[in-house]
């Protein structure tokens, strides 16, 4: 996938678990912070939820653990690990 597709991706995981939000995420790039989304625990968990079912995948808690940035989680969703930086 590429990184154009892996943002619209999650902007749609964005808009499904914070609808009202959505021109809160136009602008989010690789280097965004997860943190600075403002979502809460289970809105960050329900949105990862989201993504795994469309990328038919589950990813791994120890590297779920490890995400900061929505380009950590792009790693996920093209491998299945986070990038080491």
């Amino acid at each position: 996938m590429q990184n154009e597709e892996i943002i619209t991706l999650i902007k749609a995981a964005l808009a499904e678990v914070a609808p009202t939000r959505t021109a809160d995420f136009e602008s989010i790039a690789m280097e965004t912070q997860i943190e600075a989304l403002g979502l809460d625990s289970i809105a960050t968990m329900e949105m990862v939820n989201f993504i795994e079912e469309q990328v038919n995948n589950t990813f791994p808690d120890e590297e779920l653990a490890k995400v900061q940035k929505i380009g950590d989680l792009a790693g996920l969703i093209r491998g299945g690990r986070v990038s080491a930086l």
